[in-house]
């Protein structure tokens, strides 16, 4: 099963309107890019979620998975919060 492009567009416009600061959090210490300066969520599907991260003058495809295969909506915030969860959990300011 895909998600509805209405749904991914919605989180994505939620993610990068509301929680950018946690997009880059996620996206520095999760995907390894800590000299990223900026992290828009552009998509996500059953297995994981896509990021564009700025590093210097590079945009960046940023791919973090799911803990496991997502279905829903309600899963897909489920899997946001795991994956900020496990990015302040090895934040070093």
């Amino acid at each position: 099963m895909s998600f509805d492009s209405e749904i991914i567009s919605g989180v994505c416009a939620y993610m990068n309107a509301n929680q950018s600061a946690n997009n880059l959090v996620m996206v520095q210490w999760l995907g390894g890019l800590r000299e990223a300066t900026a992290a828009t969520m552009v998509g996500f599907d059953e297995v994981g979620v896509d990021f564009s991260a700025m590093v210097g003058d590079e945009e960046t495809l940023v791919r973090l998975p799911w803990t496991h295969e997502i279905s829903t909506r309600d899963q897909v915030r489920e899997q946001l919060f795991t994956l900020l969860d496990r990015a302040l959990e090895v934040y070093e300011p």
